[in-house]
């Protein structure tokens, strides 16, 4: 698997880069910094993360983006200065179609740059390239404007919202909706 950016078609404030071992510390300390956000919408994020579950978290995600599988992990990094300003997978919903989610999140201390917006581009136009997909989705909690905004300004399409079909870590039952693009 590819694990280069493909050139922007547009100038962006970031670039994406293939998950790798020797970005462990920055990204628990991303993690670290966001969590109090984070841990409202993912479940991942809810318990203290240890260094040693962050680096099980990255040797996993190198295997999966390796053998294309489950979700291609890529890191956000600022093009300017190189900072660790977030994380966007392409998560493979199934190959035959082909059928791909995005899912993101931005280190609290950088939310509200663009920085999402530019990544979600830079790994839609990745998944264009590699795999020719017929549909990109972004899924998010019916109460999660930020990340609702973010689909919007990158392109998508409000296709529907899906009733009572998530529980978020606090134990509330809300709805998702879910963004598309369509490439047939």
């Amino acid at each position: 698997m590819n694990r280069e950016q493909p050139p922007a078609e547009t100038e962006t404030a970031v670039v994406i880069q293939a998950v790798a071992m020797d970005a462990v510390e920055e990204f628990h300390a991303a993690v670290v910094e966001s969590r109090p956000e984070l841990r409202r919408y993912l479940q991942w994020a809810v318990p203290e993360p240890e260094v040693s579950t962050t680096r099980r978290n990255m040797e996993q995600a190198i295997a999966n983006f390796d053998a294309c599988e489950k979700e291609l992990r890529f890191l956000v990094k600022r093009a300017a200065d190189g900072l660790l300003v977030g994380c966007i997978g392409l998560m493979v919903r199934d190959l035959e179609v082909p059928f791909f989610e995005i899912g993101y999140w931005v280190r609290s201390s950088q939310t509200g740059r663009g920085y999402a917006t530019d990544a979600v581009i830079l790994v839609e136009q990745y998944a264009l390239a590699q795999f020719r997909p017929i549909r990109l989705e972004i899924r998010c909690a019916s109460d999660n404007a930020a990340s609702a905004r973010v689909a919007q300004k990158a392109g998508f399409s409000h296709e529907a919202r899906i009733a009572c079909d998530r529980r978020l870590p606090d134990g509330r039952l809300v709805d998702t909706d879910i963004f598309r693009k369509l490439y047939a």
